[in-house]
């Protein structure tokens, strides 16, 4: 859907992102993690690189975002797994 200005009001159909059915390894490079506790509302980048180091890179988005702990209150159920993409040029 394009505003008046020619401005992307959604992203395109093929950028869905399936948590389920995403690994990391496929997820492509122009998106950055976060996790977010729910408890505490806590925010942190998540470097994906240290994430397959541990745990390999055929972990699915879904099973990363149930292990997720909350380093400030120690929450470990309900945390999310926010995904930006990156502007590209």
């Amino acid at each position: 859907m394009k505003h008046r200005r020619s401005i992307e009001l959604q992203p395109p159909a093929g950028y869905a992102i399936e948590t389920e059915r995403q690994a990391l390894a496929t997820l492509p490079q122009w998106f950055v993690m976060h996790a977010r506790c729910r408890a505490c509302r806590h925010q942190t980048p998540i470097e994906r690189r240290d994430v397959i180091r541990r745990c390999g890179d055929t972990l699915s988005l879904a099973t990363l975002a149930r292990r997720l702990t909350c380093r400030g209150c120690g929450n470990r159920s309900g945390n999310l797994l926010l995904l930006e993409k990156l502007p590209r040029d």
